[in-house]
Parts: structure tokens; sequence; C-alpha cells
């Protein structure tokens, strides 16, 4: 093999031994040392740098190795190292190469649609969820339907959550009906005297039965009412297979009555929401009471009997999309504004609006 003699290059060794005498060579490297040290003094202890920026000084430090106790000082010079070996470890771990095509994942809405049959169904397996997807469009085999419930955490048949207390309620509207007592201070010859209200609320319709009003709700009390309840579900189109109602003991009488009649529901204990339509009734009279000062048992009768009415009769309930519990003759047109008149209840605290009579 022929050698190559040096001097055969003599124009590039010229211009290498120019540059490497030239002093602004190493003016200019000062120079960007006394520069970096300054933007590292503005931007603090600690620079941000992306990946790629790493990247970039891993590929330039490691030619320069010699000099990076001097020249780096945005990491350090065992940081750049690190950095540039596991670049180089990256390099041959074939991510970058395409993966093979597998077998395609389920679609996103049936994965959550298959969630939402087996939370709402407690007692629904793998086969027949995958069933009720089929009649949806939706094939997914009962395996899948396995997988799916397992990543999201949801157990299998027997061991899921059974029906839900708003599932029960909402399965059971029409015939269910909830009762309550609360507690009104009223003013008799004796001062201010604690006296006990019953009523009951049917849940499809939000219909409220004011039953009575005593001082001392006691067992015979109570049996009557039950009696007096019973008599009056039979007279009404709202029938009764389910009575909801906490686990005070005073309603203890009413169930040895009604028992035969229809099913007792009992709440958890100290779970009000749980009868929140009898609560909800219960704020409605409080709005009327509030402002009222009652004297004696015949006015608090009278007052919820009003407030009773005006449930039943006059006022609209978002619940029901706005409706009225007992039957309501809405007019065909809007009503003329002259022809629109106030009633005023209770002295003005329970107003609603109708069409004038013609006289």
């Amino acid at each position: 093999m022929q050698r190559t003699d040096i001097d055969d290059f003599p124009p590039l060794v010229a211009e290498i031994q120019k540059l490497i005498e030239d002093d602004s060579m190493a003016a200019a490297f000062d120079y960007m040392l006394a520069e970096n040290r300054i933007y590292r003094a503005k931007f603090g202890k600690r620079v941000p740098l992306t990946q790629e920026d790493r990247r970039i000084l891993a590929r330039y430090g490691v030619v320069a190795r010699k000099w990076l106790d001097q020249i780096c000082t945005v990491m350090k010079p065992e940081s750049l190292l690190r950095l540039n070996r596991r670049l180089k470890q990256a390099k041959w771990d074939y991510s970058d190469r395409a993966q093979r095509p597998g077998r395609p994942g389920t679609d996103a809405d049936t994965e959550a649609l298959v969630v939402r049959l087996a939370q709402e169904n407690g007692h629904w397996g793998y086969d027949r969820i995958a069933g009720e997807l089929l009649k949806l469009g939706h094939q997914v085999c009962d395996q899948t339907v396995g997988n799916i419930l397992k990543r999201h955490g949801v157990p299998r048949a027997p061991g899921r959550k059974g029906m839900t207390w708003r599932q029960f309620i909402h399965s059971h509207m029409s015939t269910a009906w909830a009762c309550d007592f609360f507690t009104e201070e009223v003013w008799t010859r004796a001062g201010l005297t604690t006296f006990y209200v019953l009523f009951f609320i049917h849940l499809g319709t939000r219909r409220v039965h004011v039953a009575n009003v005593t001082t001392n709700p006691n067992t015979a009390w109570v049996r009557q009412q039950a009696r007096n309840f019973s008599m009056q579900v039979g007279d009404i189109p709202q029938l009764c297979t389910h009575l909801i109602h906490d686990r005070d003991r005073s309603f203890l009488p009413m169930d040895a009555v009604l028992s035969d009649e229809m099913e007792i529901v009992r709440t958890p204990p100290h779970a009000p929401k749980c009868n929140a339509f009898a609560e909800r009734f219960v704020r409605e009279a409080r709005e009327t009471l509030d402002n009222l000062i009652l004297c004696g048992e015949r006015q608090l009768l009278r007052s919820m009997k009003t407030v009773e009415k005006h449930h039943n009769t006059q006022r609209p309930h978002q619940g029901i999309g706005n409706s009225i519990p007992l039957p309501f003759d809405y007019p065909g047109v809007p009503l003329p504004t002259d022809k629109v008149v106030c009633r005023q209840g209770m002295g003005g605290l329970l107003n609603h609006y109708e069409c004038k009579k013609a006289a």
C-alpha cells in the first residue's frame, strides 16, 4: 500500500497550524466561558432542560470531555456522561421499530357501556351482559366483558352490589309512599309546647296527606293514624305496596297495623337523604310555619291542612316536570294578562295564580 506523505497536503497543514497559533480562538473560547457563567448566574442553580437539550449537550460534551470541568456549568460532567450512556443504550432497544399489528382493542364507547350495564344491573353475569350488548349492535364475547370489568375493578355478579337505593325508589315510584314526623313549637296555656306532625307523601305524584298533630304520639294514637291512612289509600287511585320511614320506634305500632297490607321499608340509620321526598316536604312546610305565630293545636292542624291543599292542588313541582300532584285543568292557550288573578293563601304566604272566573 502506497504511503501518503504529509507534504501532499501543504494547504491543510498550513490552515490547521494557523488556527492553532491564532490567539483569537482562545479569546473567543474564554469569552464563551464568561458568557456561559453569566447566563448560569441569571438562571439560578437549576436550569430547566428539555430532553432534546440534554441530547445536544451529550453529543458535543463527549467530544470535549477533558474540557467539561471548565465549560459545563448547566449540568455536572458526570451527569452529562451518564446521559450519553443512556442514549447509547436506547439506540439498541429497537423501540422505534414498528410493532406487529395484534388483535384490535375494544372500542372506548363499548367498554363504557359494558361498565354501565354491570353497575346498573348487579345480578347480571358476563353472558347476560354480552347478550344485551348484542341487542344494541355491540358484538363482544363474555370473556372480553370479564376482562373489561376486571380492569375497572367491578367484581363478578355474585359479589357485585345489588340494587341501589336510587334504583329501588325509581322502580317503585308509582306504588311507594313515605311518612315521617316533624315537630313544631306552638303557644298554649302551658307556654311553648312541642307538637308532632305526622304526614304521608306519595313518591310518584308528590301527593301529601297530613294525618294529624299531637303532643304525645303514643301507641294508641299511632295505630289510629295507621288505620286512617289504610282507609285513605283505599279511596284514592295511588296504590301503596311499600311504605318508607326511618327507624324511629314511634313507627312500630304503625308497622304492626300496616305490615299485612304493604311492605315496610326502613331507611338506614342516620340517612335522611334516603327519605328525601319527605324531608323536602318538611322544608316546604317550615317555609310557611316559620312565618306564623301558632296558638293552639287547632291552628296548627288548620295551617297544615292549608299547606297540604296548596301543595296538592296549586303548587307546581319541578321533580315531576312542573306538574301539580292532583289532576289540574291546564289551559290550551296562554291566558291574557288581564285575566290572570292572584289568589292569596294564609295572608299572602301561599300565593298562586289562575284565570279570573266570569261573574
